[in-house]
């Protein structure tokens, strides 16, 4: 066809352009709507990847916590108290509340991550104090580990809760 035969042929047909006005005005909502949606789609899909990556990143931390105070409440159950020993041990629990408040800054913690990351920090300061405490001890006869069995508790407390975000997720 001659675009001087369709041109006149516009040109003579008035309702035709509002028509094609029309047409496109509801093309071009259906577009953003499709669009819309896919981005909506994109972004909880990225959400979900953050939120699981944090999850893993934080079920490692807690773990490396728990096992920490586990070995610092066997080594006190085994050799007693032992100032250098409870001293290195008070250390390495700030060391691991460290890499717990770390966790924090990771994309995708929400807030029930957040409070479980909290719980377990709780839980590893409380057993940190517990050693300090037993680190300026003159005998052993004092000797309670309960408190730090406790924040042993609230540590895998946490990590379960965690550990179940993970298998729902």
């Amino acid at each position: 066809m001659n675009w001087e035969i369709i041109s006149g042929w516009i040109e003579h047909n008035s309702g035709l352009a509002s028509w094609v006005q029309a047409i496109g005005s509801i093309a071009a909502i259906l577009a953003a709507i499709f669009i819309a949606n896919r981005d909506s789609r994109l972004r909880r899909k990225a959400e979900s990847e953050l939120r699981q990556g944090a999850i893993d990143r934080v079920v490692i931390v807690i773990s490396d916590a728990e096992k920490r105070v586990l070995a610092a409440i066997h080594s006190l159950e085994k050799w007693g108290v032992r100032r250098n020993a409870m001293s290195l041990i008070a250390i390495d629990l700030d060391q691991s509340q460290q890499h717990l408040k770390e966790t924090l800054s990771i994309q995708g913690v929400d807030s029930a991550i957040y409070t479980q990351i909290f719980v377990a920090r709780a839980g590893v300061e409380t057993a940190a104090q517990t050693f300090k405490v037993l680190a300026g001890l003159s005998d052993s006869d004092q000797l309670n580990v309960d408190t730090a069995k406790n924040a042993l508790g609230e540590i895998v407390s946490a990590r379960d809760a965690i550990n179940l975000m993970k298998r729902k997720h």
